[in-house]
Formats: structure tokens, sequence, C-alpha cells
């Protein structure tokens, strides 16, 4: 009875999106409406179902319980109940834009994309979507280019079987990107400047509910610098955006490095002061 009141009352809030059922995470009577994050990444909402769980959801999905945290802020604080919106990050390469001959239906999820203020069909079809724009028009059954804030394109489906993590762009799912995007910044900070090495303790705020992003605190390094900040004891290596330096009062001059939980996690950290080496030029 319970979830078919919750069903009704999407129903008639016109917002029925991803949902699946007990025993699924999608099914074709799904529809998934894509919109474009802060960095262009494509996610949707996943209300959740009677019986899903975190842990089982990012695995569907091809993610870690840590980057579900890491794109819907505030989650870890919160007991996840029926109803509840859960950002999934989806990666270009499990859009399925073309009918193959062994297309079925009923292995398929619906996926449009919600139109925002500043698209054009050129930046929607060949930008976002890697597609043709006149497949798109087409699809759509559109006689021009014009096209209005919260319009409801269909670009193509998503498999109910899920997203392999070999799908995402890079193994480890969108952490793993962020990652690798600082790393090439760093690499280009590297033209023409001093590399400076330093080794010491990491410290990081175990107990902290934040996920928000890859910084840092450094003694000498740059605001705004990329540091590489290596765990040797397990060879993981991070890439971090040094927003200030590392108060005098606060920490005793062993702390080489103040990481953000998430660059800690990253390197597989345990305990709240671990030994890092760090790398950066200026």
């Amino acid at each position: 009875m319970r979830k078919l009141l919750f069903f009704a009352l999407l129903l008639f809030s016109g917002k029925l999106s991803a949902t699946g059922d007990s025993l699924h995470y999608l099914t074709a009577k799904d529809t998934i409406f894509l919109s474009i994050g802060a960095f262009e990444e494509k996610y949707f909402d996943h209300i959740m179902a009677p019986k899903q769980t975190l842990y089982s959801l990012a695995q569907f999905y091809g993610l870690s319980v840590e980057e579900l945290y890491y794109f819907n802020p505030g989650l870890k604080d919160q007991t996840v109940k029926i109803g509840m919106p859960i950002r999934v990050p989806v990666p270009n390469a499990a859009i399925k834009r073309y009918m193959e001959s062994d297309f079925r239906p009923v292995e398929n999820v619906p996926v449009f994309y919600v139109v925002k203020r500043g698209d054009t069909m050129f930046r929607i079809a060949k930008v976002y979507f890697r597609m043709p724009i006149e497949l798109l028009m087409a699809r759509n059954n559109m006689a021009g280019h014009t096209l209005k804030e919260g319009q409801q394109l269909h670009v193509g489906w998503i498999s109910v079987h899920g997203i392999p993590d070999s799908l995402r762009q890079h193994a480890g799912g969108p952490l793993a990107r962020r990652n690798a995007a600082l790393k090439k910044i760093y690499q280009m900070e590297s033209g023409g400047k001093h590399q400076f090495d330093g080794q010491g303790v990491a410290f990081w705020q175990k107990d902290s509910k934040e996920d928000s992003d890859l910084y840092a605190l450094h003694r000498s390094a740059p605001r705004n610098a990329i540091i590489e900040v290596l765990n040797p004891m397990n060879n993981r290596t991070v890439y971090v955006k040094v927003i200030g330096k590392i108060p005098d009062t606060a920490y005793r001059n062993e702390v080489e490095v103040i990481l953000s939980p998430l660059a800690a996690k990253l390197l597989g950290a345990i305990d709240s002061r671990f030994f890092v080496k760090v790398k950066y030029y200026r």
C-alpha cells in the first residue's frame, strides 16, 4: 500500500522518473531525464524504491558509494528513504543513440535531455551527446532549431541492466575523472617552473561528513596551485587544488599538508594522520 501511494504521488506530480522496483533499479517502464552539471557531466535523479540500498545502487550504475556522496552533498548525513532522489552521473558511452539490429525495447529505458537556458541544437547534439543534429530533430519531430528552457528531447536509451564502470571515461568513475583533470593542470604548470619536493604528515578530518572536492591547505605552495600527493604505503596519488596556507598556530611543523576528506579517501587513508610525499611547481 505504501509503495502504491508513493508512485501515485509521483504520477500526480508529473515527476515519475527512474525508480525501478524492489528487485531492479531500472525497468522498461522507467524514463530517465538528464541534466548537465557544473563540469558538464550528465546526471539524473534516481528515485529510491523499497528495498533499494546505496551500495547496490552504486554497483548497478558502475560507481562507488563515495562517488554517490560526491555528487550528493549532505547525503552521508541522511537516512536513505523511499522516494529520496539520488543524483547519478551518466557517461556518454552508456547512452545508446541508435537502434541497432539487436535492439530490444524491453531491455532499454528511454533517455531525455532537459533543455537549459543557453542551449542550442548544435551544442546538445554535437557536444553533449555526439550525434547528428538531423537525427536529434527527427527523433523529436522538430521542424526547426528553436528550443525552450525545460523542453524534453529524446536522445537515446540506457540498458535496464545498468552501467558497467568499463563504460566510464576513467576507471573508478567521476572522481577518477576529476583527479585526471587536475593532473593535466599540474603537468601544464610544470613548464618553466621549479619543482619543490616535500614529505611529512598529511592530516584530514576523519569524522567530517564533507565530500565536496579535491583540495588542500599547504605551507608554501601558491594558492590555486595543483599539488601532487603520494601515499607511499599503497602507491596511490591524488592531485589537489591549494585553497590556502596551513595556519602557523594550528598545526606543528611536521604537518606537510591538510587534505579534504575526499582527497584522503582517494589516497586510501585510514588514520587521520598518515605519511605522504608532496610535489608542486612555482
